[in-house]
């Protein structure tokens, strides 16, 4: 093989041809390290750039569940559901959850939850108000404990005094349905 020319040849592969030609010039040892070359190169590859993508991948979900069709003083149930799979300690710092019968006027908590672990469900009961009205079940979870800090369900940042205290999306999550009549 001449110097500065490829190991592979002009256009090769890493394939058997490659390999037989430096078998043919250099003997077993050149084909040996081009096997070693090539797991380095893999290694390589899977330490900073693999990786780093399989440690941001956390999948961290926030579900609010109410029936599609709600009749006047129906009792309807509604569910709210919080997981991470992030690791590393990582948990559900807070979870927060709310409904209105009366399109957002007032409110009524039924899940105020901390330190709750990587998931959660909370169910509960509400009788839907009369027909016109909106049924509105809000939820917002902090993900907290992990290399990520105090995240949302996006892994951004929470930003306790804008986001998080207006209840805005992320780190909170609401569904809406209007009450019809019959």
């Amino acid at each position: 093989m001449e110097r500065g020319q490829s190991i592979l040849g002009s256009g090769a592969a890493w394939g058997t041809r490659a390999i037989g030609e430096i078998m043919n010039k250099s003997g077993p040892t050149r084909v040996f390290h081009l096997h070693m070359n090539r797991l380095l190169v893999c290694i390589i590859f899977a330490v900073t750039v693999a990786a780093p993508v399989w440690a941001a991948a956390a999948k961290r979900v926030v579900q609010v569940q109410v029936p599609a069709r709600v009749a006047p003083g129906e009792l309807v149930e509604v569910s709210v559901t919080a997981s991470t799979d992030a690791g590393a300690g990582e948990q559900i710092g807070f979870l927060h959850a709310e409904y209105s019968v009366d399109g957002g006027k007032t409110w009524t908590a039924f899940c105020y939850e901390s330190n709750a672990g990587p998931s959660l469900a909370r169910v509960t009961q509400v009788t839907a108000g009369p027909a016109g009205s909106t049924l509105t079940v809000r939820a917002r979870v902090a993900f907290r404990g992990g290399v990520a800090g105090d995240v949302d369900f996006n892994g951004a940042a929470i930003r306790w005094e804008d986001h998080w205290h207006n209840w805005s999306e992320p780190p909170a999550r609401s569904v809406s349905v209007k009450v019809s009549g019959s």
